[in-house]
């Protein structure tokens, strides 16, 4: 049977269209499926990405907006420290542009870019058929290879009975303009009673533009999180212009598989995000290298079942899964600690020897290095005994990041 397209990817965000790009370099035909008329609108992502990130995806530094040095955290009972500083930590995209300019680099390898939005798969035999819509208009096509790149509520896995992952939280981002105390430097608001399973956020954009946020992984509604945010710290907030507000959600954990017979999930699909920070587009564009590289020797072998398509998820999990499991016990650690436990941590901080090592390790794609390196240090290892006699469950969790474990 003659199939309409070797490879369906669906979703034009950075997973997608990374994915996209190197299959049909290769010379796969290449449906990329994006819903909305624009690529990249509405954004949902703060758009801070690091330096590794840049090289990942191999489009210069045009996207380039600001950048970042270091950052100040501050608790809700109003402790605060300053890190970093001294070199460029991260930098603020457009993150319109760069989610164009990946698309574009799909185009011009041959994928075709369709407007269009995914209303279900189905197997049929050893391919797939994907129900689509259009201005209203409904239609089919087959192939080979669904690439679910449709993020944490994908419908590629739903229709195709792959569960998402379980953990989740819930944003609200605002983008405005407000002036800042030092323009290179982020904030990030840390503390149950103000953001419950997560944390809030200002990102200077430069020119007086901010990214601000926050989320909450229980019942309280982002909204009024940040309501409260404001309100507990008026000297950064008063004086923002909201110019758009954005909702979305972020996945914290793996889901159960990302793969089976003729489908592959990628980015938040399959809970390739880091849960210290909710940033996926590092994540997203490794597993969009291993992915592409699984569907190559899947179609090499004539084999696009689940176990010819198995090296993706060992590759990946060897890539990034050590780091991102890491950082989810981690941060079941920080979850388990009370406010006032908290604002010792933070505290501790500030001691000069901590402040060198966050320095000198500090990396936002694997925050764990930094954080273990912190925890096993001399200044806190006081700290981390005081703590394991009032914790000892949440301590053991911080002690299983540190152990071998098989993905």
């Amino acid at each position: 049977m003659q199939l309409d397209s070797d490879v369906a990817v669906i979703g034009a965000g950075p997973a997608g269209s990374r994915t996209a790009r190197n299959l049909a370099h290769a010379g796969l035909r290449v449906r990329l499926l994006e819903e909305h008329r624009r690529v990249g609108v509405p954004s949902h992502c703060s758009g801070l990405i690091s330096p590794r990130t840049l090289r990942e995806a191999e489009i210069g530094e045009d996207a380039i907006i600001h950048r970042i040095t270091g950052a100040f955290v501050h608790t809700a009972r109003g402790s605060e420290v300053a890190l970093g500083g001294d070199k460029t930590r991260a930098v603020a995209i457009d993150r319109v542009r760069w989610d164009e300019t990946l698309a574009e680099q799909a185009q011009v390898a041959s994928a075709d870019l369709v407007r269009a939005r995914l209303t279900g798969v189905e197997r049929e035999n050893s391919h797939v058929r994907l129900h689509t819509q259009t201005d209203g208009r409904d239609s089919a096509f087959t192939a080979r290879v669904v690439v679910g790149a449709d993020g944490a509520h994908s419908r590629v896995a739903r229709s195709l009975g792959l569960t998402g992952p379980a953990e989740k939280v819930y944003c609200l981002g605002i983008e405005g303009r407000l002036k800042t105390p030092r323009e290179e430097f982020v904030h990030v608001f840390v503390g149950h009673d103000l953001a419950p399973g997560w944390f809030g956020w200002i990102i200077p954009t430069g020119d007086g533009g901010v990214r601000a946020g926050i989320g909450s992984g229980n019942a309280v509604k982002p909204i009024a999180c940040y309501r409260r945010l404001t309100e507990l710290f008026p000297r950064l907030f008063d004086g923002i212009e909201s110019c758009r507000l954005y909702g979305g959600t972020i996945p914290l954990d793996f889901a159960p598989r990302s793969l089976a017979d003729n489908v592959l999930l990628v980015g938040d699909a399959a809970g390739q995000v880091k849960p210290f920070s909710g940033g996926g587009i590092y994540t997203g564009l490794v597993a969009a290298r291993q992915a592409s590289a699984a569907v190559l020797r899947a179609f090499e072998n004539d084999d696009c079942t689940a176990a010819g398509l198995a090296p993706y998820e060992r590759a990946w999990k060897r890539e990034i899964g050590r780091e991102l499991l890491r950082s989810l016990r981690i941060r079941h650690f920080g979850l388990a600690l009370s406010e006032g436990e908290v604002e010792r941590v933070v505290g501790a901080l500030r001691s000069e020897g901590l402040q060198q090592l966050a320095s000198r390790h500090g990396d936002i794609d694997y925050p764990s290095r930094v954080l273990l390196r912190l925890a096993r240090s001399l200044p806190a290892l006081g700290l981390l005994a005081w703590i394991t006699l009032r914790r000892p469950a949440a301590t053991w969790t911080l002690l299983r990041a540190n152990l071998p474990f098989a993905l």
